[in-house]
């Protein structure tokens, strides 16, 4: 029979050898990743939420143990930030009003510890960063009613190549976490389970259950009133999260001139983001 100390020293070599297989499985990797960046060159982007997000709701789905989930999740974030790193580097503004950096914390844990983060005082400047090329992505809060910058009427436009949301932040996260979004020039990927935002200007002032009923008779599929600037009584803002891609919003989006009337200015899709998985409600959680 061995003793204790001789099962220590088994159990810690197969450790050993488990480090061993997953660092040649993590080099293996890389190396499919610098034959895809050599293939794609300057095609597009590097940034993936979409694809990322698909690839972190099957593992959270499988995942099984006691190994906690978080500390899983956050493994891959920072592999995930490493890679995208190796086919294209990139840089990252964070909204930081007063020196507050509570966003920093998002930003860091999703995109990783090799990406700059440029803190910014206004949120205006953050879109305008993205919007010059000063930065690739920037880290907004979540839009709310009665906040002091309506970020989000800046994304309103037809300019294909304007700043969009891409992503929610964070994917994976117990209910009482901070959540921001991510605002891109880069074409939007997507996963199985998309969200996107509409943006939409009234000539008055508008309850948001009659908006809401709008949407619906729109053909819109479970909008949620998010946020509303109101400039004047003839210039209020909304911004209502739907179920569905972009592209799958034409028609609804064209419904809303008829819905609306003469009070509807414009409507945009100002972007989206994979549906977030709570902890709380994650099958894989154990």
């Amino acid at each position: 029979m061995s003793s204790p100390n001789q099962r220590l020293d088994l159990l810690r070599r197969e450790i050993d050898e488990i480090d061993d297989a997953i660092h040649d499985l993590i080099v293996k990797r890389g190396t499919i990743v610098e034959d895809i960046r050599k293939i794609k060159k300057q095609s597009g982007s590097a940034l993936r939420p979409g694809r990322e997000a698909t690839i972190l709701r099957r593992i959270s789905a499988k995942h099984q143990g006691a190994f906690p989930l978080p500390a899983l999740i956050s493994l891959w974030r920072e592999m995930m930030g490493g890679f995208t790193h190796m086919q294209q580097p990139f840089s990252c503004a964070v909204f930081a009003p007063d020196g507050n950096h509570r966003l920093n914390r998002l930003a860091r844990n999703h995109f990783g510890s090799l990406t700059p983060l440029n803190a910014m005082p206004t949120a205006s400047a953050c879109v305008r960063a993205v919007a010059d090329g000063v930065t690739d992505v920037a880290i907004l809060p979540v839009p709310i009613d009665g906040e002091s910058e309506a970020w989000w009427t800046l994304l309103m436009g037809d300019d294909a190549k304007a700043p969009k949301v891409v992503a929610r932040l964070p994917f994976v996260g117990e209910d009482d976490d901070d959540e921001a979004l991510v605002i891109s020039p880069w074409a939007r990927d997507y996963s199985e389970v998309e969200l996107s935002l509409i943006a939409i200007r009234l000539g008055e002032r508008t309850s948001r259950s009659r908006i809401i009923g709008v949407m619906v008779s729109a053909g819109f599929l479970d909008p949620v009133h998010l946020a509303a600037k109101e400039t004047n009584p003839e210039d209020c803002c909304h911004l209502i999260e739907v179920v569905g891609i972009s592209e799958a919003l034409d028609q609804p989006k064209a419904s809303l001139a008829k819905q609306f009337g003469d009070v509807l200015i414009e409507a945009h899709v100002i972007g989206g983001y994979a549906r977030p998985l709570a902890l709380s409600s994650n099958t894989g959680k154990n």
